[in-house]
């Protein structure tokens, strides 16, 4: 898909629309896919919701500045009002679509206290045998699994994302 076909496609929704970037490889992507269909059914009517394939739409990522999937995007009266990366509960997902369904604005949805704890915990515990082995690429990625967990409330990750989304909005 790309550009023109994908603003046609919003435009041709008078309902809020949540659509979801993915990828057939990404595992976050499958976990929360489920999930995402049991509820654009059970708010169908009152909530569209479109899949567009990274692999597919690169000229399209690009252009959205998508860098991470999964990645959901909000469209309310076909302005973007909201945009989340990476996998969240079912119980998130379906506060954002009742929040879609009454005309309210989504709020990001944020993970809870459990999922954050886990995301620490099991990249510490890659860390930890990066470090064990010698393996530098294993506590790198140990360190990137733990920065999911606290990442929606770094200030600095806030601003060098908000810093990139501006940089290429000048540029295109």
């Amino acid at each position: 898909m790309d550009i023109q076909q994908f603003e046609q496609e919003l435009s041709q929704h008078t309902n809020p629309v949540v659509v979801d970037f993915w990828a057939a490889w990404c595992s976050p992507c499958k976990a929360i896919r489920p999930i995402l269909h049991r509820l654009a059914d059970e708010y169908q009517g009152r909530v569209d919701f479109l899949e567009v394939d990274a692999d597919q739409s690169p000229d399209l990522m690009r252009k959205l500045g998508i860098m991470a999937i999964p990645t959901l995007v909000v469209y309310q009266n076909g302005a973007k009002v909201l945009r989340q990366t990476g996998a969240r509960s079912e119980a998130g997902y379906r506060q954002m679509f009742e929040q879609l369904a009454t005309g309210e604005t989504p709020l990001p949805v944020s993970l809870k206290t459990g999922e954050r704890i886990f995301r620490l915990g099991i990249g510490a515990f890659v860390a930890w045998l990066g470090f064990q082995s010698g393996q530098w690429l294993v506590m790198l990625l140990g360190g990137a699994i733990m920065f999911t967990g606290i990442y929606d409330r770094c200030p600095i990750w806030r601003t060098l994302t908000g810093w990139w989304k501006s940089r290429n909005t000048q540029t295109t």
